[in-house]
């Protein structure tokens, strides 16, 4: 795997300066941005995004939690919250709980654990 260092040592610049490119910063002039970005096509360098959502504490990942899958209700309901999740570059996280309390309990404490921006739960009633 490509490492952010290795993008670094080949267009000999700094990881802060690979990461200013990457996050788009102004200061960096235009010389240098295009040789980053050339060193980064060439690796086929792609952004670790577990080492960023470490470091932001935060995914751009939405988590949703429903009672049954094969309710026809809820195709409609997934199919539209992974729209909209889309729109606004956030990925999904599809849970089923069989209506189970101790599943969906488990589930929240996974998505949680994974930094999920959100979690949408249609819950079990206990």
């Amino acid at each position: 795997m490509v490492t952010m260092k290795d993008v670094a040592e080949l267009a000999f610049v700094s990881t802060a300066t690979v990461s200013r490119v990457l996050n788009n910063k102004s200061n960096v002039s235009s010389e240098l941005r295009a040789r980053v970005l050339k060193v980064i096509e060439q690796l086929d360098y792609r952004p670790s995004r577990i080492a960023r959502s470490l470091r932001v504490q935060n995914t751009r990942t939405i988590g949703l939690i429903i009672s049954d899958i094969q309710n026809p209700f809820f195709t409609s309901l997934v199919r539209g919250v992974e729209d909209v999740a889309y729109a606004h570059d956030y990925t999904l996280i599809l849970c089923n709980s069989d209506e189970d309390p101790a599943k969906e309990a488990l589930y929240i404490k996974v998505m949680r654990g994974e930094l999920v921006a959100g979690i949408l739960i249609q819950g079990v009633r206990q």
